[in-house]
């Protein structure tokens, strides 16, 4: 099976998919399974999984140290058995009814891109098949461009998320963004703590009027 990391985690964490049929919701108890990415999500997918028994390689295209995940998941991932493919690009996923295998091609690293980061480019020959069951997709997210384009004078920065203050105050008077929308992706706690400070904005502003 291919899933997107927010479908697994929500069946596995939220619907209690691992106990099928117990809970409702099935998910595919796999014996290898290939995560895409290098972020927290990822590392929780990779996580996961693992504990479901599962033997997990984690793909990326840049290196371990360019990770975007925080440093501890990262650590705390390699203790947890995950086997890290790093500067590897997935390139086609293999199978008809099930997954049974990805494609991959080995990156180097050379010049810099929009992100200030290494630009990875594939290294011809290097290609490789890895044997699993279940793909997880945790390339990371973004914002609906369709939500914020239907929104007139929203203004947006360079990666397309909403532009807001300190306080999370949009172009908009009286509209608010917080998250991972307003500031790319983050942690949980991060974005309630953006949360708590457009809220106190909103308190303030409503006391003024």
């Amino acid at each position: 099976g291919v899933y997107s990391a927010n479908e697994f985690l929500t069946r596995v964490n939220l619907m209690h998919a691992d106990a099928f049929p117990a809970f409702d919701t099935p998910v595919l108890h796999a014996a290898r399974v290939a995560v895409i990415g290098g972020g927290n999500v990822a590392m929780d997918s990779a996580r996961v999984a693992r504990r479901l028994g599962a033997k997990v390689s984690l793909i990326y295209r840049r290196g371990e140290d360019e990770m975007p995940a925080r440093k501890a998941e990262v650590l705390h991932a390699n203790e947890e058995g995950i086997e890290f493919f790093t500067c590897t690009n997935p390139t086609r996923i293999l199978g008809e009814q099930c997954v049974t295998g990805i494609e991959c091609v080995k990156m180097s690293l050379c010049g810099i891109d929009a992100s200030g980061r290494a630009s990875p480019e594939p290294i011809e020959g290097s290609e490789f098949t890895l044997d699993v069951d279940m793909v997880i997709q945790a390339i990371g997210t973004s914002p609906n461009p369709l939500l914020v384009s239907l929104i007139p004078g929203l203004e947006r920065g360079r990666r397309g998320n909403v532009a807001v203050d300190e306080n999370g105050r949009t172009s908009i008077p009286h509209v608010y963004a917080g998250g991972d929308i307003a500031t790319g992706a983050a942690t949980v706690i991060e974005a309630m703590g953006s949360a708590k400070k457009a809220a106190a904005a909103i308190n303030a502003m409503l006391k003024e009027e």
